[in-house]
This record gives C-alpha cells, structure tokens and sequence, in this order.
C-alpha cells in the first residue's frame, strides 16, 4: 500500500542570498512526498485553506503522490515566510500563520488506517498522536517533531515518541528534548523512551544514526549549489523511510538490519542533496532515480578508505 503521511502541505516564501520566491509550494508532508515517491506509493494526510493553488496539487499527483487524503478548509492555507543568511543551516522565521492548522483534527478513512508505513512529519505532537492511534496494521513508525513543540508541548511529544521506530531531529533539538550537550548520549537518552532508530540531522555535516546495536555516522553529499535548503530534512526522511520500505517489500523482518539501515540513511542523504539545490521542491523535480543512485555511490566513494 505504500506510505501514509501526515503534516503539513504549505505556502512558503522563501528568501535567501541567492534569490526569492513567494507562495511556493511547501510543508513538511509536501517535501517527504517527493522524495519518498521514488522508490514508494505515497498518500499525504493534511489540511489547506480554499487559497491554496490548485496547480500545487496537479504537481504533487505529477509525482504519481496521493493527494486524496488533504482536506480543505474554510481558514486560510499555513503559510510559513523565512530567510536564510550564508549560514544555510540556520533557518531564520519572519513569520508563521497557522490558519487551517488551529482546526486540524484528522479522521482517516478506513484504507488508510491499514497502511503499514507512517510518518508523521513535524507537526502538532497531539495531531501526531490522534494519526497513529486511528493505525491498524503499522510496521514501521517515523517521526520528526521541532523545537516549537519539544518547548510547548514536550510531553506530548515524549507519549508520541513511544509509539515511533525512528526519530528524526537535528542537532540542536536532541539536545534540547534530552537535555545533553553530547549527541551520542542524547540520542541513546531518547531511544530508552521508544525509538528503535535515532537520526540526528547535521545539515551539510551529515547524519548520526543510533541504534541500541551500533553507531553510523554518514557524510552529507558535498554539494555545491546550494540554493534553497527549505525542507532538506524532510526529503531525507523521505528518502530513509521510502528506502526502509523498498526493503520491507523484499524481508518484513528484515528492515531495522545494520545494511539496510546504513543503505537508507544515504539513499536519503542522497536525496535530500537535490532538495537544496533548486529552490521549493523543483530540485527533487528535475531528479532521476538513476540521478540518486550515482550519488549514493559518489557518498560511499567519498567516505570509504582502505584499512591500516
């Protein structure tokens, strides 16, 4: 059946040195999605406002991504408007308007409550929760969550991390939620409460990867056009999760290995790298699967070094 997502489906606007946009297509579901529709069938769950471009929607289901699960609302679509200095790993909020997501109260219809794949992208930790408690069939939970709700609604967010397999945060938030300076013990701090899988996102340093059995430490790709880094974390998780599931098609009880774990984790690395290179999700648009595989090699070659 594939993936069943649940977050945000937005407008942007965008600035960043190199360049503007306004009323772009944006959120963390929107972003999962294209990166995740390589290698898996996708269904979105969200909400937007009656303002919200229907040409937004035509592109998603382009990427052959299920739309039939975004309600619309009377209130105005989430419109989140930032900017982004040279430091492209620091997000800087101008403005945030919530608008459809004060209501969001989502009812899954009964196909998607058999899903076996959930990610619940960051939003609200107690709309997280109502998603995957209405789940009937789940063998793989992912999570990402931010540091708005690990400071608002922080034990929420710890109730829904027991029901998650994997944890996406980056650095700084881990910290925050474990209250740990060192990134090892804040992962394994957290991973006590749930997660059997804690990925700590570095930005354009890569990805700590931590499991009770082993620790993976993975290069970021090195890229040098670096537009738009706007929901390069969430097209990491796309590709980690889409990745986890192309495996779970092949051996159910074999996702949670080390190879496969280490494999997905630069399939999306990988990914996520064509995100930041155009601005909204154009960079993933213009994306092959072949585009992908040679940058997983490319990685591999970069990070691999012959024993002393």
């Amino acid at each position: 059946m594939g993936i069943l997502v649940a977050g945000t489906v937005a407008l942007d606007d965008v600035k960043t040195p190199f360049g503007k946009r306004e009323k772009i297509l944006g959120g963390s579901a929107s972003h999962f999605s294209m990166a995740a529709s390589f290698l898996a069938p996708v269904q979105i769950v969200s909400v937007i406002g009656n303002d919200f471009p229907k040409a937004h929607l035509d592109y998603l289901a382009a990427k052959k991504i299920d739309t039939s699960g975004i309600e619309v609302s009377e209130e105005k679509t989430f419109h989140w408007k930032g900017h982004y200095e040279y430091d492209m790993n620091v997000a800087h909020t101008d403005e945030t308007i919530l608008g459809v997501l004060t209501k969001f109260n989502p009812n899954l219809k009964e196909a998607q409550k058999n899903f076996p794949f959930l990610f619940l992208a960051n939003i609200d930790p107690e709309i997280q929760m109502k998603v995957v408690n209405q789940m009937t069939n789940l063998s793989f939970v992912g999570l990402d969550s931010m540091n708005f709700w690990i400071e608002s609604k922080q034990k929420s967010l710890w109730d829904v991390l027991k029901k998650a397999d994997a944890l996406f945060l980056n650095d700084a938030e881990i910290r925050e939620l474990a209250q740990e300076a060192s990134l090892i013990k804040a992962a394994k701090i957290v991973q006590k409460n749930g997660p059997k899988i804690v990925l700590v996102k570095k930005g354009e340093h890569g990805v700590l990867t931590v499991t009770k059995d082993f620790v993976f430490v993975a290069a970021a790709y090195p890229t040098e056009e670096v537009k738009d880094p706007t929901g390069a974390g969430d097209s990491f998780a796309g590709g980690f999760t889409s990745y986890l599931y192309s495996q779970y098609l092949q051996n159910k009880d074999n996702i949670y290995s080390m190879p496969v774990i280490k494999k997905a984790v630069i399939w999306g690395a990988a990914a996520a790298s064509f995100c930041v290179e155009e601005f909204t999700t154009e960079g993933l648009e213009k994306t092959s699967i072949e585009q992908i595989k040679e940058r997983c090699h490319d990685i591999h070659e970069f990070t691999s070094f012959e024993k002393h």
